[in-house]
């Protein structure tokens, strides 16, 4: 179809071949991007082709060509393109028609009508739907249109990168979440684990608590740590120093226990404390491997209680 008289973008329609250098923002051999930038030209006139890819072929662009609608959507559906310079008038499709049909398959397209009718109503829907980019008009003048087109290509690798970044920050959030649902199942799985550490050592008090023998617990650290009810009733003046050093009659019986032990294991040690005969028993406290403190039990002798042997975990 020949290009119908319309408003020209510049004074004249100059060759491809023209001379002088083109304005344009990229020089004539642009560095390659990345991605080689792709251009599909359609219009139904083959000279008209020619002219277009004569002009492009200079900005080293990849260029394929469509006579028609039909075999520019059948281009499309084999390679990705980058930007689309499409005439308006042809035969079975117009340009309008196509440039919507690409945009529903292939949104991440540039296009641009170039023509010669000036159709206004349906070029500005279309512009205003967002089917065309630009609408550019024949005869074109060869800078303006290489610069229309550079453009198109700035506006296509742009919006690229942009989606590239929001899916890298849609995937961060997806990373960011899973890594918070870990980390609550971690802290819940932690709570969880310290509240039955917390009952078991409860129920590990309780079961102290009904002993008929006075129970002592010394910490690692030498301090009196726990005395059983019995114990309160039975020994009030060694149970007061709960939460400090262990009264010195009881370091006393302490360190005779320790030297038994030492010499013949956990036995007994049947001794006076108070005006009282009894029979105290000491028993390491361990957990997880390592050593908690030491386990006093105190019997009176006219008591009859068989204290089991090994350590207390």
């Amino acid at each position: 179809m020949s290009a119908a008289p319309g408003r020209s973008q510049a004074s004249s329609h100059r060759s491809p071949q023209g001379e002088g250098t083109p304005v344009s923002p990229t020089h004539d051999r642009p560095a390659t991007p990345p991605h080689r930038r792709t251009l599909l030209l359609v219009d139904d006139e083959a000279s008209i082709l020619s002219a277009l890819k004569r002009l492009f072929r200079r900005d080293g662009y990849h260029i394929l060509t469509a006579t028609s609608g039909a075999e520019g959507l059948a281009l499309l559906a084999k390679q990705p393109v980058n930007v689309i310079l499409s005439d308006q008038r042809m035969p079975g499709m117009t340009g309008i028609e196509f440039m919507r049909e690409a945009r529903r398959l292939y949104p991440h397209t540039v296009r641009i009508t170039l023509s010669g009718y000036t159709d206004l109503e349906s070029i500005i829907e279309a512009v205003n739907e967002g089917a065309v980019y630009k609408f550019l008009t024949k005869p074109w003048d060869d800078d303006l249109l290489r610069h229309h087109v550079s453009q198109a290509f700035e506006q296509s690798e742009l919006a690229a990168e942009n989606r590239r970044l929001s899916e890298a920050v849609h995937r961060a959030n997806r990373e960011l979440a899973i890594a918070n649902q870990r980390l609550e199942r971690v802290v819940r799985d932690e709570s969880e684990l310290r509240q039955a550490m917390q009952n078991a050592a409860g129920a590990s008090r309780d079961a102290l608590d009904v002993l008929p023998m006075a129970v002592f617990g010394i910490g690692d650290d030498g301090m009196l740590a726990y005395v059983n009810r019995l114990a309160v009733r039975q020994w009030p003046h060694w149970a007061s120093a709960l939460g400090g050093d262990p009264e010195p009659s009881m370091q006393q019986v302490l360190t005779v226990l320790e030297s038994a032990a030492k010499r013949d294991g956990h036995e007994g040690l049947h001794t006076n404390i108070g005006g009282h005969d009894a029979k105290v028993w000491i028993r390491p406290m361990v957990g997880q491997g390592r050593p908690l403190g030491q386990l006093i039990l105190v019997q009176l002798e006219s008591d009859t209680l068989v204290v089991p042997s090994g350590d207390f975990a």
